[in-house]
């Protein structure tokens, strides 16, 4: 037994020692400064890629998906053809069920649970998609949205059930429109 414990330590202390302190200063020469244009090319990168992991996800379920310049996309569902439209300033009902755009669609927040949403048309601080797939619907009307990362939660998520740079599934169905 004392042979097989010191045979580790002298393992472990071999193996641990310079060779990585070679490796960990040869990696310090590959880390590159991030500047602006860097910046701006790294996130139209990101972007691409999450269309097409959107557009082959749409395609996979067989959504034909109306696509925003914003990159969100929407399919109604339900339509109540009311004439009750929201505007900037509505006060908005909705129920939801929100999920991650994963093999599982893992649920992170539902109306049932956490009540329903109420806010006001780009006066309030929920997801800028919301905002804008609201302004194309009607009192009624219920739809499955997808929102890329720049229009639900961001670079960092909700810090809560959203991971960073996470598109987002919503269902949603727009209860009331107040003015």
């Amino acid at each position: 037994m004392f042979r097989l414990v010191y045979l580790s330590l002298v393992f472990l202390l071999f193996s641990c020692g310079k060779p990585l302190e070679r490796q960990s200063n040869s990696n310090h020469s590959k880390i590159q400064k991030i500047d602006k244009s860097k910046s701006i090319e790294m996130n139209k990168l990101w972007v691409k890629d999450e269309i097409f992991k959107i557009d082959q996800y749409c395609l996979r379920y067989g959504w034909n998906m109306v696509v925003s310049k914003s990159g969100m996309r929407y399919q109604i569902i339900q339509s109540e053809n009311s004439t009750i439209k929201p505007i900037i300033g509505s006060e908005v009902t909705m129920s939801y069920d929100v999920r991650l755009m994963d093999s599982k669609q893992t649920k992170c927040y539902h109306s049932d649970s956490n009540g329903l949403a109420k806010f006001k048309v780009e006066k309030s601080l929920i997801e800028s998609g919301i905002n804008e797939v609201v302004s194309m619907l009607r009192k009624g009307d219920s739809a499955l949205v997808i929102l890329p990362h720049h229009i639900a939660h961001g670079l960092t998520g909700d810090s809560k059930k959203i991971p960073p740079l996470s598109t987002v599934l919503y269902f949603i169905k727009i209860l009331d429109v107040n003015e």
